[in-house]
């Protein structure tokens, strides 16, 4: 009995000890396939930024129940649970993270129309700042901070950011850094000298994490997800009283309370934006592009309207689909009459057309006339970057103490002279030959459209910017979107290369 058991349980050992090596083996694979690893470079940014947090709150402590830190929790608190969202989408799909770099995009978009405040150009020169500007300079930083983590665990991704035609627009971004010295408010320039390198550095990052189309889409209805809360916030707002009671004494002032020359120029980009990613699988789109032109047309700015009614015929007339051109001037022209009977534009178009501004562009040309002698001052390297927000303070003459040129190219000019000029006819040039090269070549119908839209996109802008600063000056959501649409202009010339290299490949491989 004994012998015939040994190798029965010799044999049953064998098999426990199998069994058992087995189980030490599976078991942590099983256990480190779900636990993450820790990135200790980020924890030890994200405990560092935590402290300085606490100790800053620690002595501002009886200034924090304030509305602007309400809010600036209210945004971080969104912006990083959006943020885990993404990381985790991104994830359980096995693509690159592209979905947290253009949250963080959408975050800096609206951080300027979180906040609803006026900050005179004289108290700003003494820099005696509104709480709401250091709450929407925390969202900068928040974004700024959000970038850094991404670029710490991903080395490699800034390669590239002064190279081919992307360089122009970083080379601008330097020189706006390089000159706030010569600026006669250099905090001032600098924080938005600040942003506009994080916004050349972000849309480069979000450049590099395109592969395909998809991508690029994705990348825009971010940013029509952020328009629709830069369009829709002070539109709200202006139509809650008003919390001073002096809006509304002047007779321009019965349309939108909070800006609405800025609310108008930034619904016609939402338009553009809907239009762009409509199609079967997305007809909510055209709800959005409907919106966005009854604001643009409620809100009564003169160029933001004209801007949005030719852009929206580029958009069609680029298509040959001219049934839609007939249709979309004439959807215009009945938001219009709907506005004219029952919105106050009516009698906002009746006061402007009686009070003689119309031939000098509601004072611009009188403007322009003015500060050329300023600008021929300082031809080469001009005042330094946003100076012009301090024109009339500098000469108080200044007509209706403008805070800015109200045109694009003259902005860049006294910001930056001609050295910045130079850089700024570049870009438009690069942007422009980069979608007439895409939109000549053989592409796919769903790219050709994509092409099509930035064309839109550019044309919305650049005629806004004609009449208001637009671009040159400081990076708000309209000069933020032209930058962007700059490098899609690069990201789609790419797409169209690639059937010319794909056929040169056949030739080579055919020979």
């Amino acid at each position: 009995m004994t012998r015939r058991w040994k190798p029965e349980r010799k044999r049953i050992q064998s098999a426990r000890k199998t069994w058992l090596l087995n189980i030490m083996e599976n078991t942590p694979q099983s256990r480190t396939r779900f636990l993450p690893r820790i990135n200790w470079k980020v924890a030890l940014i994200v405990a560092a930024v935590l402290t300085c947090v606490g100790f800053f709150l620690e002595l501002v402590s009886e200034q924090l129940v304030t509305d602007e830190a309400i809010r600036v929790i209210v945004v971080a608190g969104a912006f990083f649970l959006a943020s885990a969202m993404a990381v985790a989408y991104s994830r359980a799909r096995g693509e690159k993270p592209k979905w947290f770099v253009y949250t963080i995009w959408a975050l800096l978009l609206v951080s300027d129309d979180v906040f609803s405040y006026v900050n005179d150009a004289g108290t700003t020169y003494t820099s005696q700042f509104a709480i709401a500007t250091y709450a929407q300079a925390a969202l900068w930083l928040l974004a700024g901070v959000g970038l850094l983590v991404f670029l710490l665990g991903n080395a490699g991704v800034l390669k590239g950011i002064f190279t081919g035609p992307y360089r122009v627009i970083s080379a601008l971004a330097v020189v706006c850094l390089c000159s706030v010295v010569l600026s006669p408010q250099v905090s001032f320039s600098t924080a938005w000298a600040f942003k506009l390198v994080l916004t050349v550095t972000l849309l480069h990052v979000c450049f590099r994490q395109m592969d395909g189309m998809d991508d690029i889409t994705a990348f825009l209805l971010a940013s029509a997800a952020a328009y629709l809360f830069i369009v829709g916030a002070p539109a709200i707002r202006s139509l809650l009283p008003d919390p001073n009671s002096d809006y509304g004494a002047n007779e321009f002032e019965t349309r939108l309370r909070e800006g609405p020359t800025g609310i108008s120029a930034a619904a016609g980009t939402l338009a553009m934006l809907g239009l762009t990613l409509y199609n079967p699988k997305r007809k909510w789109m055209m709800a959005v592009a409907v919106a966005g032109l009854a604001v643009m047309i409620i809100a009564g700015g003169k160029a933001g309207i004209a801007s949005g009614f030719i852009a929206g015929i580029v958009f069609f007339m680029q298509q040959k689909r001219f049934g839609a051109v007939l249709g979309f001037v004439g959807g215009m022209i009945g938001i219009l009459i709907l506005a004219l009977l029952f919105t106050p534009l009516s009698s906002y178009m009746v006061a402007y057309t009686s009070s003689g501004q119309a031939t000098s562009l509601t004072g611009r040309t009188e403007l322009w006339s003015f500060v050329w002698p300023a600008v021929r001052n300082n031809l080469l390297l001009g005042h330094g970057y946003v100076a012009s927000r301090f024109v009339s303070v500098l000469m108080p003459d200044t007509p209706f103490k403008a805070g800015h040129m109200h045109n694009g190219f003259l902005e860049t000019l006294y910001n930056n002279g001609l050295v910045g000029l130079g850089l700024m006819l570049s870009f438009h040039f690069y942007l422009v030959r980069n979608l007439w090269r895409a939109l000549k070549s053989d592409l796919p119908p769903a790219t050709y459209r994509l092409a099509i839209g930035c064309l839109a996109l550019y044309v919305n802008l650049f005629l806004n910017g004609m009449f208001n600063a637009t671009f040159g000056g400081r990076v708000g959501p309209a000069y933020m979107m032209m930058i962007a649409v700059f490098m899609l202009s690069v990201r789609v010339a790419q797409e169209a290369e690639k059937p010319v290299m794909r056929s040169m490949a056949f030739s080579a491989s055919a020979v």
